[in-house]
């Protein structure tokens, strides 16, 4: 493969194929026959109604409602595969299994290389593999070591999981139309998809990641780590914080954890926190946790970078409680 990433300056110039290696991304495999009732008890989703081929979205949060971190739930047929951000996992992992010696489970971390792609190109390889792809959106295949999740938002993509051999076949096959990360990151954001890292892991309710408009919450299962805070975030109306996506017409570098501002008459004050960053030669795209009386349209300034102002761009979903 070229060391020469291709790169576009433009969200409005995604080309019609390509691939991009993914690894922000790392998964967890839960076995066990117990498997889950534990994560039933860990985790913000009902797994009980979980549907086989259909991702579920969930949280892992600490006693106190704070969130470790945000995972895609794939029902294998012996586990659960549990994906999520790498640096997320690394500090979600540990109090995840804290508990699991009372249980009969077992953790496996694989070596599966994630991708995302797009294309007829990308669509042919893969059908003659897995001889079907995955046919409506958040569904998913497996055939012996490949996964592929599909995503309708916000347009007709793929995630996928493969061994290390057919990673390198993939590679070289698609070897053209390889892209940087921030192509991928960008679509997440632009889906309005949020991300944890090390600096963000542990720090939000799962509402403020927009978790509840993303079916990532159950408000009717039974208890789980931190229910206490997300029910009382819910019914007694205590979140003031949600996350929004961000757009400026400038290249530039933000990490996660990085301050926003907004203007107060003459001054300008901290006004929200970055979550994910996708950097285009000619713009930025940011997801950020602001107030949650934010508006469409309204400005922000980099803290760092204060020269770089961004717009509040609309998000694909309603805000409105679900679960």
């Amino acid at each position: 493969m070229s060391s020469t990433l291709q790169t576009i300056s433009h969200a409005d110039a995604l080309p019609d194929d390509y691939l991009v290696t993914l690894p922000q991304l790392s998964d967890i495999q839960v076995g066990g026959e117990e498997r889950l009732k534990y994560l039933q008890g860990q985790l913000t989703n009902d797994l009980n109604t979980q549907s086989a081929g259909k991702l579920m979205r969930a949280c892992h949060c600490d006693a106190k409602g704070k969130t470790w971190a945000l995972y895609q739930l794939l029902a294998l047929t012996d586990s659960q595969l549990l994906l999520g951000d790498t640096a997320a996992i690394e500090k979600s992992l540990p109090e995840l299994k804290k508990y699991a010696v009372f249980s009969k489970v077992d953790w496996h971390t694989s070596e599966r290389v994630w991708f995302g792609g797009a294309g007829p190109y990308l669509e042919a390889w893969l059908q003659n593999i897995a001889g079907q792809l995955p046919a409506e959106d958040l569904t998913y295949t497996q055939t012996g070591g490949m996964l592929v999740v599909r995503y309708d938002s916000p347009t007709l993509r793929y995630l996928i999981g493969l061994d290390e051999q057919m990673a390198a076949q993939l590679l070289t096959h698609m070897q053209p139309y390889h892209h940087c990360h921030s192509l991928w990151q960008m679509l997440d954001i632009q889906a309005g998809f949020p991300s944890l890292a090390t600096q963000t892991s542990c720090e939000f309710v799962p509402q403020m990641l927009n978790m509840q408009a993303l079916d990532a919450i159950s408000f009717t299962k039974g208890c789980y780590m931190g229910q206490e805070t997300v029910a009382r975030t819910r019914y007694l109306g205590k979140n003031k914080r949600a996350s929004y996506i961000l757009r400026a017409k400038v290249g530039i570098q933000m990490a996660p954890g990085d301050d926003l501002e907004v203007q107060l008459e003459e001054n300008w004050r901290r006004g929200g926190t970055v979550l994910s960053c996708a950097t285009l030669s000619e713009e930025t795209w940011l997801m950020a946790i602001l107030p949650n009386d934010t508006q469409q349209g309204a400005l922000l300034r980099s803290k760092a970078q204060p020269d770089v102002v961004f717009e509040v761009q609309p998000l694909p979903y309603s805000l409105e409680n679900k679960g």
